[in-house]
C-alpha cells in the first residue's frame, strides 16, 4: 500500500505526541478499580469509549460473553466475573472438561482507528493464553484488500510457556493476521517485554496499547513502543476482544495433568482493570 507524504507526516506527528506524553511512564500505580480520571494519551484525542468495570456484572450494553466450544475448552459466561472494578476471566476444569471466557464488543462497538489501551494482569498457565485484540467481521473478504476487509490485530497475547515448555512469562507477542485463515492467510508479528528493573509481566498489572492510524500500527507496553508495522492496515470498524483460550500441545505448551482446578480454586486467569478508546474528534 502506498502512503502519501501527508499520511506519513500525520502518523509521525501522532507517534511523536504519544512518545512525548507517555515517554517511559510506568503503568498507573493506582490499585485495581481505582484508576482515577484518565488523561489523554495523545494531544487532540478525546475519550470515545471506556469500561472501568464498575458494578457486579459484565455490562451487556458493551460486551457479549460467548458460549460454546473453542479449541480445547468451552467458552462460558460462568468463567467471566466483575467485582471491585475488575473483570476476571478464569480458566478452570470440571469433570475433565476445560472452561474459559471470551468476551467482545461485536455489534455493540466497532471503532475505526484510534488509541486503544487496557490495563491487564495475566496469571497464565501452560496450555492457556490470554489476549486483548481486535477483529473484523469481514476479515478475509475480499482477499487481497485488508484495508476494506479488516485485519486481526493482536495487541497482546500472553503465555506462560511456549511449545517447547520454556518459560516465556515475561514476554508477549503482537500479531497481525489478514486475508482469512485458509490458503491465502498472511501474518506478521513481533515480541515485547518490559525493560530491566520493571515488574515482570506475569502476575503484575501493565498497560498494553495500540495506536492505529490509517497508515500504521504502533504497539506500546506501559507507554514504551514495542513494535510498529504498516502491514495490512485496516480502514474499517473492528470489535474489541478480551479472551482466554486453551490448546494442548500447541504454542502454549501442554495442559497440566489434572487440568486447572475448579472454578473456585483455579489461579489461571486474566484480569482487566479498564479498557479505553481514544479518537480524534
Amino acid at each position: 500500500m502506498r502512503i502519501g507524504r501527508r499520511g506519513v507526516a500525520f502518523t509521525a506527528l501522532l507517534i511523536a505526541a504519544v512518545a512525548a506524553c507517555r515517554g517511559d511512564a510506568p503503568a498507573s500505580p493506582s490499585p485495581p478499580g481505582q484508576a482515577g480520571t484518565p488523561g489523554a494519551p495523545v494531544p487532540g484525542y478525546r475519550l470515545a469509549w471506556q469500561d472501568e468495570f464498575g458494578g457486579s456484572a459484565l455490562d451487556p450494553s458493551k460486551w457479549s460473553a460467548q458460549s460454546g466450544p473453542r479449541r480445547a475448552a468451552v467458552n462460558t459466561p460462568a468463567a467471566v466475573s466483575v467485582s471491585g472494578g475488575v473483570l476476571t476471566i478464569t480458566t478452570y476444569t470440571d469433570a475433565d472438561k476445560h472452561y474459559t471466557g471470551f468476551v467482545d464488543t461485536a455489534g455493540k462497538y466497532e471503532p475505526t482507528h484510534g488509541y486503544l489501551e487496557a490495563r491487564i494482569r495475566f496469571d497464565s498457565a501452560p496450555g492457556e493464553w490470554g489476549a486483548f485484540w481486535l477483529q473484523s467481521p469481514t476479515m478475509g473478504n475480499p482477499v487481497g484488500n485488508p484495508a476494506a476487509a479488516g485485519t486481526e490485530i493482536d495487541i497482546v497475547e500472553h503465555r506462560a510457556r511456549d511449545q517447547s515448555g520454556a518459560d516465556i512469562g515475561n514476554r508477549y507477542v503482537m500479531n497481525l493476521h489478514w486475508d482469512g485463515y485458509g490458503a491465502s492467510h498472511a501474518s506478521s508479528g513481533s515480541t515485547g517485554q518490559p525493560p530491566a528493573g520493571s515488574p515482570p509481566l506475569a502476575g503484575n498489572w501493565h498497560v498494553y496499547a495500540l495506536l492505529w492510524t490509517p497508515n500504521e500500527y504502533v504497539f506500546y507496553l506501559d507507554g514504551i513502543e514495542q513494535w510498529r508495522s504498516a502491514d495490512a492496515v485496516s480502514r474499517r470498524g473492528e470489535f474489541i476482544r478480551l479472551t482466554c483460550e486453551v490448546l494442548d500441545r500447541g504454542w502454549a505448551g501442554d495442559i497440566p495433568a489434572g487440568g486447572y482446578g475448579s472454578a473456585a480454586a483455579s489461579t489461571t486467569r486474566m484480569q482487566v482493570d479498564w479498557v479505553r478508546v481514544w479518537q480524534t474528534p
